[in-house]
C-alpha cells in the first residue's frame, strides 16, 4: 500500500476506533472518490443516508431509546465497508492478494457447493475401497486430482473474501466441526481464515476460529484454530463488541491460559530460530561434515576408502570420529527437545520446487496421496522412507513435502547400500512416537514452524501482516488479556525469556510487568538496562532497590558492580567487587574485575599487591597484562609500565584502546615521538574498527582521561599541543 493510501487507511481506522462516525464517513468518502470503481459505494450511501436521517431526527428533538444501539450498527456497517474496500484495494495493488484473487476468480462457493464437495469427498474415498484393484489406483488419483484443485481456489477464496455475515460464520463453525469433513480440509481452511482474518479483521471469521478452538474435539484442529486466533490479534481493527467478549469468555478457562503460555514461549523459540539457524551451521554442522565417512560429488554421494594404516599409526581414531559425530547429533537433539526449530536452516533451501508455488501447499498437513507430489512418490516406490517420514519423522508438515520432492530427486544417484539404508527404520536418525506427536505441545510446534517458514519465505509475505516480528509476536502482553488471569503468566514468561537470552520479548515484557517488591523482577530490570538497554543509570536504580532487599544476593551484587563501574562510580564499583572477592578468592576472573575497579578508582596501592599475585597465577594473560600496566603507571612506574605495554602491543590479542593507554606511557617518560606514533595507531585502529569520532580527532579521548594525565605533570598546554600533533599528522 503506498504511504498516502495506508495513512489515510490509519487515519479512518483510528477515527472508527474512537467511533467518530461522521468523521470516518467523510474520510472513506474521501478515499472512496479518489479511487473510483474499486469497489461499489451503494453500502456506502444507504450507511451516509441512514446517518444523515438520524442527525436530522436530533435535530428535530426526537428522542430515540434505540439511539445508540443505531449508532454502533452504522458504526459496524461503515467497518465492514471499510474492509471490503481495504481487500479491494489489496486485490488490486499487492501481489499476494492479486494472486490469490486470479487463482479463485470465475469460481462461487456457495454453501450447498462447499459442503457439497467436502462430504462427498470423504463419501468417495470411502467407497474406492468396492472398486476392482486394477481400478482403484486411477480413480484415486482422479478423485484427490480433483479435490485437490477445489481446494486451492476456496483457500484463496477466503483469504480474498469480503466480510461474512453470522449466517457464513454459523456454517463454516458447523461445517469446521463436522465428523463427515476430511480433517486435512478442515485445517486448510482454518489456515485460509487465519490469512484473512490477520489481513482484514472480520469478527465473524474471528469467531469461526475462536469457536472451533473451544469446540472442537481433534487436536490439530484445536491447536490450529487457536494459533489462527491468538495470529488475528496482530489484526488492526476491533471495533465489534462481540470480539471482546469471545476473548474474555475463552480465557476464563485455566486450560485456555496455560496453552497460550505455552504457546508463547515456542513463539519466542520461532524468533530464536536465525540466531539457532546460525549457532548450528557455524559450530555443529562443520563437526559432522568433517567427521562423517561420506565422498559427495556433483554426480553421486559415496563412501570414503578407509585407510589401512590408520589403525596402526593411530588405534584410537574411529571411535574418536564417531564420538565426535555422535556429540554433534546429540547438541541438536537436545536443542530440539528444548524447542529449538534445528531444521529450518537446512530446509529453508528446499522451499523451491513448484509445489510452493500454490498457496495452499504451505499449510496443507502431510499426505501420500497429495497430486502435485504423485510423480516422487512414484520415483521413491519400494523404499518405507515416505512411511517413516509421515509416521515419525520429526518435521513439519512443509519439511515432509520438501524432503520428500528433495529425495526423489537424488535418489538415483545415491549408492546402493545408501538406498538400502533408506529402508531401515534408522534411516531419519532421531523419531518421535506416536505418543509425543498427539501431545498439543508437538501439534503446536509444528504448525508454528509451518508458519514460520511460511513468513519467511513464501515470495509475497512482506505483503502480510507478519505475526514474528516484533510488534506482534509478544500476543500475551496484549492489551485485551490486561484484567484476565493471562496477564499474571508475565512473571513466568520474564524468566523464560530472560533464560533463552531473548532481547526483544524481554524488553516487551519489560514494559509490561514491574514490581518493586519482587526481587526476580527488580533483578531482571537490572539486567535488561545493563546488558540489552545499555543504560547503566537506570538499572542502578534497580539494583539498587534489589541490594538492599536482598544484600546476600551475590548474582545481583555482580550486577550492581558492573552498573557501578560503567557509571564511573569506580569507588563504589570497587566495594562492590571487594564483597565478592572476599567471598571467592580463587576467582580470578572476579579478582580481576576488583583490580580494574580500585586502578579507575586511584587506588593504585590497594590494587598493585593483588594484580601481581595474578601475574603470577595467570602470566601469559593479556587481560591481567593491560590491568598490571595501567597500574603501574598509575603508580608512577613508568619504566615497568612501559615494559608491560610493549609485550602488550607485540601480543596477538592487543585491543584498540591498549595503543591510546600505551602513548600516555610513552608521553609521561618524555618519548613524545613514540607518543604520537601510538596515538596515531589508536585512530588509524578506531576508523578502521568504527569507532572513530566524527571529527576524525583525538580530542574527545584524551580530554576523558584529563585528570589522570595531569596527575603525571602534562599541563592543559602540553595536552593541546600533543592533540595539535597528533590531528596534524
Amino acid at each position: 500500500m503506498e504511504n498516502k493510501d495506508k495513512e489515510q487507511f490509519e487515519d479512518i481506522l483510528d477515527s472508527l476506533s474512537d467511533h467518530a462516525l461522521g468523521l470516518s464517513l467523510r474520510q472513506v468518502r474521501s478515499f472512496v472518490n479518489e479511487h473510483p470503481n474499486m469497489i461499489s459505494s451503494a453500502d456506502l450511501e444507504d450507511i451516509e443516508h441512514d446517518y444523515a436521517l438520524m442527525l436530522g431526527y436530533m435535530r428535530r428533538g426526537y428522542i430515540d431509546p434505540q439511539r445508540e444501539s443505531v449508532y454502533e450498527n452504522l458504526v459496524n456497517r461503515l467497518y465492514n465497508f471499510v474492509s471490503n474496500l481495504n481487500m479491494a484495494y489489496k486485490i488490486r495493488n499487492e501481489a499476494f492478494f492479486m494472486e490469490a484473487a486470479r487463482k479463485s476468480a470465475n469460481h462461487t462457493f456457495t454453501h450447498e457447493r462447499v459442503r457439497s464437495e467436502l462430504e462427498n469427498f470423504v463419501t468417495d474415498q470411502a467407497m474406492l475401497s468396492l472398486d476392482p484393484e486394477e481400478e482403484r489406483a486411477a480413480k484415486s488419483k482422479k478423485i484427490y486430482e480433483g479435490h485437490n484443485r477445489f481446494m486451492q481456489t476456496l483457500f484463496c477464496s477466503i483469504i480474498v473474501s469480503s466480510q461474512w455475515s453470522e449466517g457464513d460464520s454459523d456454517f463454516y463453525e458447523e461445517l469446521l466441526l463436522s465428523p463427515l469433513v476430511d480433517t486435512i480440509d478442515i485445517q486448510l481452511i482454518i489456515s485460509a481464515l487465519t490469512l484473512a482474518v490477520m489481513n482484514n479483521m472480520d469478527i465473524n471469521k474471528f469467531s469461526v476460529l475462536i469457536n472451533v478452538y473451544r469446540k472442537a474435539d481433534n487436536e490439530k484442529i484445536r491447536q490450529k484454530a487457536l494459533i489462527g486466533w491468538v495470529f488475528s490479534l496482530s489484526a488492526d481493527m476491533r471495533i465489534h463488541e462481540k470480539f471482546e467478549k469471545l476473548v474474555l469468555a475463552t480465557v476464563k478457562d485455566p486450560k485456555v491460559v496455560k496453552e497460550l503460555v505455552e504457546l508463547q514461549k515456542q513463539i519466542i523459540f520461532c524468533t530464536n530460530t536465525e540466531e539457532d539457524t546460525e549457532k548450528i551451521q557455524k559450530d555443529i554442522i562443520p563437526d559432522l561434515i568433517k567427521h562423517n565417512n561420506l565422498k559427495i560429488t556433483r554426480n553421486e554421494i559415496s563412501e570414503k576408502e578407509e585407510d589401512p594404516m590408520q589403525d596402526v599409526f593411530d588405534p584410537g581414531a574411529d571411535e574418536r570420529e564417531m564420538e565426535k559425530v555422535e556429540e554433534g547429533f546429540q547438541k541438536m537433539v537436545n536443542m530440539q527437545k528444548e524447542g529449538t526449530d534445528i531444521y529450518f536452516g537446512g530446509f529453508s533451501q528446499m522451499k523451491r520446487f513448484p509445489f510452493f508455488y500454490n498457496l495452499a501447499n504451505w499449510f496443507c498437513p502431510f499426505y501420500p496421496e497429495h497430486p502435485e507430489i504423485s510423480s516422487a512418490m512414484e520415483k521413491l516406490a519400494g523404499t518405507t522412507l515416505v512411511e517413516n517420514i509421515l509416521e515419525s519423522g520429526p518435521f513439519c508438515d512443509s519439511d515432509k513435502y520438501s524432503f520428500t520432492l528433495a529425495i526423489s530427486s537424488i535418489i538415483s544417484h545415491l549408492p546402493k547400500d545408501m538406498r538400502e539404508m533408506l529402508n531401515s527404520t534408522e534411516a531419519l536418525g532421531v523419531t518421535v512416537g506416536p505418543e509425543e506427536q498427539a501431545s498439543a505441545t508437538y501439534i503446536r510446534r509444528m504448525i508454528l514452524q509451518d508458519m514460520y517458514r511460511f513468513f519467511r519465505l513464501y515470495s509475497h509475505h512482506k505483503d502480510l501482516e507478519d505475526p514474528f516480528n516484533v510488534s506482534n509476536f509478544m500476543f500475551i502482553t496484549d492489551i485485551i488479556f490486561e484484567d484476565t488471569e493471562v496477564y499474571k503468566t508475565l512473571p513466568e514468561l520474564c524468566a523464560f525469556a530472560f533464560k533463552h537470552k531473548n532481547k526483544d520479548a524481554l524488553a516487551i515484557l519489560m514494559t509490561k510487568y514491574y514490581d518493586e517488591n519482587d526481587p526476580k523482577n527488580l533483578y531482571l530490570h537490572g539486567y535488561y538496562e545493563l546488558n540489552y538497554n545499555k543504560e547503566p543509570y537506570s538499572a542502578l536504580r534497580y539494583l539498587s532497590m534489589l541490594n538492599d532487599m536482598e544484600p546476600e544476593n551475590k548474582k545481583a551484587l555482580s550486577l550492581l558492580a558492573r552498573a557501578y563501574f560503567e557509571c564511573g562510580e569506580y569507588e563504589d564499583a570497587a566495594e562492590c567487587y571487594e564483597e565478592l572477592y572476599e567471598d571467592d578468592q580463587e576467582n580470578n576472573s572476579l579478582a580481576l574485575n576488583y583490580c580494574v575497579a580500585m586502578a579507575k578508582a586511584g587506588m593504585y596501592d590497594d590494587a598493585i599487591n593483588l594484580i601481581y599475585k595474578l601475574n603470577l597465577d595467570m602470566p601469559d594473560s593479556v587481560n591481567v597484562m593491560r590491568v598490571l600496566a595501567w597500574t603501574l603507571m598509575g603508580l608512577n612506574r613508568l619504566e615497568q609500565a612501559e615494559k608491560e605495554y610493549l609485550r602488550l602491543l607485540n601480543s596477538d590479542e592487543v585491543e584498540v584502546g591498549d595503543w591510546l593507554n600505551a602513548g600516555y606511557s610513552a608521553w609521561f617518560l618524555g618519548n613524545i615521538n613514540d607518543a604520537v606514533e601510538r596515538f596515531k595507531q589508536f585512530m588509524a585502529l578506531s576508523k578502521e574498527h568504527g569507532i572513530t569520532k566524527e571529527d576524525d580527532s583525538i580530542t574527545d579521548d584524551i580530554l576523558d582521561d584529563f585528570d589522570f594525565i595531569a596527575e603525571h605533570g602534562i599541563s592543559s598546554t602540553d595536552v593541546q599541543l600533543m592533540i595539535d600533533l597528533v590531528d596534524s599528522e
